[in-house]
């Protein structure tokens, strides 16, 4: 690395008549522009120095970063030192920078702008140029690289046959034991009473009736009811009105009857919907009669499936 050199440019400027002493002493700052090095290699950090005297209350605002034009990028945040110095105003940014092409490259800054007492002045920054060097050996140009080698070195003759048979012979076991490998058994989904029961078990639990929250209270049980009949009758999903879901389990012969059901899930809607005042003793009623209603269903349906294993039945001759 050679030795550091400095370029000085101290940029001074005569006052014409009628210019105010505010921007002559804004005109009379001097900026000067140094390099760590004149060489550096490719990728190798330097650091630019951009220093300004100016009077003791002049505002200096730097550049922010250099201009990567020429391939220069910087490598750390602008740093700002002051030099002490009672009679006027020194102070120093510092850049640190790296240049990843190879020639001459020059470092491109923006403007200084000193100002002094609302006056303000643009100085042109001129820095040094550095030479960059390439990184790779000197003699890297009489270096021949290596043929690539084979992935796999096969041997030859017959050995060659035995690796190709070995290696067929593993793929097709691997294939027949695949096939013969039974898949995994797929949990049934729970069913749709043991569900409704524990869910109904967890609200007794919550107490909400006791806590003060009737309508919670009833409109927890009527979710649960519903999600029982979504997981009975397919078609009866959560989402129907109470006139759509009484339509729908007329057409699937409901085993309890459909006005016991609607006649529930109408107060349900007006305590969800409308937020009507419900009492405890109330919500506890029809609570109850959401568990009867799923127990009844419930029942209902393991009679009509035993009665379907059973078959049709020959009448009793008498």
């Amino acid at each position: 690395m050679s030795v550091a050199r400095r370029l000085a440019v101290v940029l001074t400027f005569g006052l014409p008549a009628g210019v105010s002493g505010q921007v002559a002493a804004a005109r009379s700052a001097q900026v000067t522009a140094t390099v760590s090095a004149d060489t550096v290699g490719a990728g190798q950090p330097f650091v630019v120095q951009l220093r300004v005297r100016a009077p003791k209350s002049a505002i200096v605002k730097f550049p922010a970063l250099p201009d990567s034009t020429d391939a220069i990028e910087p490598i750390d945040p602008l740093s700002i030192a002051d030099t002490p110095d009672d009679a006027q105003l020194d102070r120093t940014a510092s850049y640190r920078v790296a240049a990843w092409d190879v020639g001459r490259r020059v470092p491109h800054f923006a403007p200084i702008v000193v100002t002094v007492a609302g006056a303000s002045m643009g100085y042109e920054v001129t820095v040094p140029g550095v030479f960059v060097l390439a990184t790779l050996p000197a003699d890297s140009t009489l270096q021949i690289a290596r043929d690539a080698r084979d992935p796999v070195s096969l041997p030859s003759g017959l050995w060659r046959l035995w690796v190709v048979l070995a290696i067929v012979g593993g793929l097709s076991y691997a294939y027949v034991r695949q096939r013969r490998v039974r898949p995994p058994k797929v949990p049934a989904a729970p069913e749709a009473f043991v569900v409704a029961s524990a869910e109904f078990r967890a609200l007794e639990a919550l107490g909400l009736a006791d806590a003060g929250e009737h309508g919670r209270h009833l409109i927890a049980h009527t979710d649960v009811l519903r999600a029982y009949l979504a997981r009975r009758f397919p078609e009866a999903v959560a989402s129907l009105t109470v006139v759509e879901l009484h339509r729908v389990l007329a057409r699937g012969d409901f085993p309890v009857l459909p006005e016991r059901l609607a006649a529930l899930l109408d107060r349900d809607e007006d305590v969800r919907f409308a937020e009507s005042a419900i009492s405890r003793a109330d919500a506890v009623m029809l609570a109850a009669e959401a568990r009867a209603i799923v127990r009844d269903v419930e029942a209902a349906q393991a009679e009509r499936q035993r009665a379907r294993e059973r078959g049709p039945q020959r009448p009793v001759r008498r």
